[in-house]
């Protein structure tokens, strides 16, 4: 009797140990993705802290912690003020699970988007789309630091955006040349590159005119889902992802203001007012216009 009993016993332990191992399993598939080492995934949390000894961010995932290294200097400092907004990140997993940021890639402020973590593997058409349309963005904002070569300005929401500064293609005739000072307002233009750097075509002075416009950011960029039931707009602008509400009331005459007729890879232009750091679109056009 004893015998049974104790086997009895080792076959509930045993039982109880499978399940736990079951349900740690689960837990960890949804942090490591499963396509092994050397594989490129897009990874999307929220900002939890960032260490400068280690070039590394870490990000909150669908409830754990995912850290990612490699960062360079700059893209730490960009990061370091950004704790607890979403972002995402092209990482490459590591033979012991860990993960190294895409060098051919920066990360990108998310707004809207969901925890978790993806194989990345673009659709073709949305490639060779977006490879065709890199786009551009327009904002007004505070220059954070500036050189000869490079300028970082603070978009409405407070992410900071970095441009280069290239000799006969970036105009700065506003400035006599000179460079705009730190802390300066002014309005920027810049185009977004495939390899997600922006290289800024126009920096320019503010005036009171331009104090309307302060929260306003416009995007030109590509579609890359059709706009469902939640009139959500994802588009991509170089190789960086944005998701934004469609407001009520936005002007989307081009679109017979439908929302839902808006397409996937589809040039469009998107004006979005921030109150902080949410946006809300107020226009989507064909980015023809």
């Amino acid at each position: 009797m004893y015998i049974i009993k104790n086997h009895r016993v080792q076959t509930i332990v045993l039982g109880i140990i499978g399940l736990v191992l079951m349900v740690l399993f689960s837990a960890c598939s949804g942090v490591s993705g499963n396509g092994g080492p050397g594989t490129t995934y897009t990874i999307t949390g929220q900002v939890q802290t960032t260490s400068s000894a280690s070039h590394s961010v870490t990000l909150t995932v669908n409830g754990q912690s995912i850290t990612i290294t490699g960062l360079t200097n700059q893209e730490l400092a960009a990061l370091q003020p950004q704790v607890g907004k979403t972002y995402t990140i092209s990482a490459i997993q590591n033979s012991d699970g860990s993960y190294t940021i895409n060098s051919n890639s920066t990360p990108v402020v998310t707004v809207g988007g969901t925890s978790g973590i993806e194989t990345d593997t673009p659709d073709a058409n949305q490639t060779s789309t977006t490879s065709s349309v890199q786009g551009s963005i327009q904002f007004i904002g505070k220059v954070q630091r500036v050189s000869s070569s490079s300028i970082t300005v603070a978009m409405p929401d407070g992410t900071n955006v970095t441009m280069s500064i290239v000799n006969g293609q970036t105009d700065m005739s506003d400035f006599n040349g000179a460079l705009p000072g730190n802390g300066q307002l002014i309005k920027v233009e810049a185009n977004a590159n495939t390899d997600g750097s922006y290289t800024a075509t126009k920096l320019s002075m503010t005036d009171s005119t331009d104090v309307q416009d302060q929260n306003v950011v416009t995007f030109q960029g590509m579609t890359t889902s059709a706009v469902g039931s939640d009139n959500v707009l994802h588009f991509t602008v170089g190789n960086k992802s944005y998701s934004f509400a469609i407001g009520t009331g936005a002007d989307l005459g081009d679109f017979n203001n439908n929302a839902q007729s808006i397409s996937s890879n589809q040039a469009v232009k998107v004006d979005v007012t921030f109150t902080g750091s949410t946006g809300t679109i107020t226009q989507v056009s064909n980015a023809s216009n």
